[in-house]
This record gives C-alpha cells, sequence and structure tokens, in this order.
C-alpha cells in the first residue's frame, strides 16, 4: 500500500528566476507512487508581520500599492528578517522604517505563507505603539501610514480582503483576545 502522505523525494531543482529576495525554482520530485511531476517552488527568506496597536487601540497599517494584486491594499508593517537577524528585531526595524512608530513587541506565532514556497511567516503583535520618527521606506516602498479603530479594521480590511497578511492578523488578533 502507498503511504499517500510520504515525503516525496526530489531529483533536481534548478533557479529559473531570483530578485528582491525571492526566488523561483522549478522541481521534480518523484512521487509516493512513483511518477515524476515537475513543480515551480517560491523560495524566501523568513518575513514577519505586526499588527500594531496604539494605546487607545487603533491599528496601524501601511498603505500602499502591491504589484501582485495590482491594487492600492492594506499591509501590516512588516518584511524580510535579514540573515542572522532575530524575527523581533526584524519587527521593531519594519515597525520603525515603514510606520515610525515603535512599542512593545510579541510573538503570536509562526506560519508557512502557502504550500507552492518555502515561505515561513512570523505573526506579531506590538501594543503601546506610539510614533518616535517620520517613516524611513525603502526605495521601492510609497507607504501612506494609516490608523484604524479595531472596528474599522475589521469591517473595512479583514472582511473585505483589502489585506495582504490576513493570517498574521487573525493569528495577533487571536493571542489578544480581539476576535
Amino acid at each position: 500500500m502507498t503511504d499517500t502522505t510520504a515525503s516525496w523525494r526530489e531529483i533536481e531543482r534548478a533557479t529559473v528566476f531570483s530578485k528582491f529576495g525571492r526566488s523561483v525554482d522549478r522541481v521534480d520530485f518523484e512521487l509516493p507512487d512513483g511518477r515524476k511531476e515537475e513543480f515551480y517552488l517560491k523560495r524566501e527568506r523568513p518575513a514577519g508581520a505586526v499588527l500594531a496597536l496604539t494605546p487607545d487601540q487603533h491599528v496601524i497599517l501601511a498603505r500602499q500599492y502591491r504589484p501582485g494584486p495590482d491594487r492600492v491594499l492594506y499591509e501590516l508593517p512588516g518584511g524580510f528578517l535579514e540573515p542572522g537577524e532575530e524575527a523581533a528585531d526584524a519587527i521593531a526595524r519594519e515597525l520603525l522604517e515603514e510606520t515610525g512608530y515603535q512599542g512593545r513587541i510579541h510573538l503570536a506565532g509562526p506560519y508557512w505563507h502557502d504550500a507552492y514556497s518555502n515561505a515561513l511567516r512570523f505573526a506579531f503583535f506590538a501594543t503601546d505603539c506610539v510614533k518616535v520618527a517620520e517613516p524611513q521606506p525603502e526605495r521601492t516602498e510609497f507607504i501612506d501610514v494609516v490608523t484604524l479603530t479595531l472596528d474599522e479594521f475589521r469591517t473595512r480590511v479583514l472582511h473585505r480582503g483589502e489585506l495582504t497578511d490576513t493570517a498574521a492578523a487573525y493569528r495577533a488578533l487571536d493571542m489578544l483576545n480581539l476576535l
């Protein structure tokens, strides 16, 4: 009997494209039933996102154009971890760079981005966030910093699908007992 949940055996891997910390690999696998299939998998460095709350419980968001969906969306502040950087340090850095806010950072937990990617993501929440500086976005980031009440965030962003880091948002809201 074939174990349908067994790990697949990788036969060959080649990078097809690589830029901005992301790459696409063509990977040939031998499946548990012996067939060989080709897959295209996204490879990325670990990244994180933070549901950041001000002392009066407003959610701090980065509103910006996102080229994949070809839309302006709301995003939780976040980004890639630099090599050797701790996830909490990366999130504190990204929160400050993208929004100018600082707060108390807490891990909500890790999660996988999707089934065809090795991208490990870290969900965080930050409390008591206050603005301490002007945002310093990267050269490809054009961000409007927005704050919304929790109700506005739930109805205008989560329920309408206008957020890219939905899994991180739900993990953080759950940890805060705010679902």
